[in-house]
């Protein structure tokens, strides 16, 4: 693959691409969302809406992991599946529950 250099299979894909994308990983540690937020100066409304986009990507993953239990073929690849898919409700819950508190308070 052109543009891709050869690394050690230490990690897998996942270190392969961390380091390929190294620059672009720090420069999105200092974005001004990211340094306000460790700062703890974010605004709840940018923290809120950062929240209300993650919404989105759970939902597909709950959705995606219904799916799946239902075409997996043992039961322990359907437990697993039907695990991530409790904690994927789990954070959206959590979600939630922020969201209406902060509402509550502001």
């Amino acid at each position: 693959m052109e543009g891709f250099q050869a690394i050690p299979d230490d990690g897998g894909i996942a270190r392969r691409l961390w380091v390929k994308f190294k620059n672009e990983s720090l420069c999105a540690l200092y974005t001004p969302f990211v340094v306000c937020l460790a700062s703890g100066t974010l605004d709840s409304k940018s923290f809120l809406h950062c929240i209300s986009q993650d919404v989105y990507f759970l939902q597909a993953f709950a959705q995606a992991y219904e799916l799946a239990e239902d075409y997996a073929d043992d039961d322990e690849d359907k437990e697993a599946i039907r695990e991530l898919r409790k904690r994927v409700l789990r954070k959206l819950k959590d979600q939630d529950d922020l969201v209406r508190v902060s509402y509550t308070y502001a």
